[in-house]
């Protein structure tokens, strides 16, 4: 027979128990690459907060990095896409009505900017002086691809997005080339890996270009049209051509790929 006194020291044990198991996991960082239970409860809390609304995998890929580095911004974290003590802390309890104020923020302008560029898309439509296959003579496959990824410009971004109502870099890439036959990985890092290197001095229109953005590797993907230009969809601008030479995406050039 167990004694009252014997009962209070195991539920005093099991709650020493859980205490440190809290503390341990508050104490932990966790970062891309990782897998496990405790990146499915990190994306659960994500999807609770409004940041995340498919991966629910345990395993801490793109999505999850990306939405968290959203998660820091808005609760003014420093921004490293990392679940260290102090985010962890932050995201396993309720969101500040600051942090509430500053995702409702970005998400209006967000809008805003994509009404924004499809008014501009429209107008751009309408004259030839924006067809992106004025850069460089092209023809035959490189000129279908081209011109299917013309018809998308000013789309607006969508983390995650794969389609005309809203792309990411890489899903905007898988469209576009599976609209004319071609299946692409879905993933930037995974379509760096399909065909052959070149060099930025060898580029021809059609070639895939990538950058280092937020983590090591490649991480954004875009389509090269000539010139010096390429055409991706980008979380500042939507589906958009931007010059690769210099600035931003000079910083961040890494390689290209032939796949044609």
């Amino acid at each position: 027979m167990t004694s009252k006194y014997s009962k209070v020291r195991i539920i005093a044990l099991t709650a020493a128990v859980v205490c440190m198991s809290t503390v341990y996991a508050s104490a932990a960082t966790y970062q891309f690459g990782d897998k496990g239970k405790d990146i499915t409860t990190i994306q659960q809390k994500l999807i609770k907060h409004g940041y995340n609304d498919t991966d629910k995998s345990g395993v801490y890929g793109k999505e999850t990095k990306w939405a968290v580095r959203l998660f820091q911004e808005d609760n003014g974290l420093q921004v490293d896409g990392i679940v260290g003590p102090t985010t962890y802390k932050a995201l396993m309890g309720a969101m500040s009505s600051d942090a509430k104020a500053s995702k409702k923020s970005r998400e209006t302008n967000k809008s805003k900017t994509s009404k924004s560029s499809k008014s501009k898309s429209k107008a751009k439509k309408a004259s030839s002086e924006f067809s992106i296959t004025k850069y460089a003579p092209v023809s035959g496959d490189v000129k279908r691809i081209l011109q299917e990824a013309d018809k998308y410009r000013g789309v607006p971004y969508v983390f995650g997005g794969a389609t005309p109502s809203g792309f990411d870099c890489s899903g905007y890439i898988r469209y576009v080339f599976a609209k004319q036959g071609m299946e692409m990985p879905r993933m930037a890092d995974e379509q760096y890996r399909m065909g052959k290197a070149v060099s930025q001095s060898n580029l021809q229109p059609g070639d895939l270009v990538f950058f280092e953005t937020y983590e090591p590797g490649p991480s954004h993907s875009g389509i090269y049209i000539g010139d010096g230009k390429f055409i991706s969809a980008t979380s500042s601008s939507g589906v958009a051509v931007a010059d690769m030479t210099s600035g931003y995406w000079g910083d961040r050039y890494l390689g290209a790929k032939r796949v044609m």
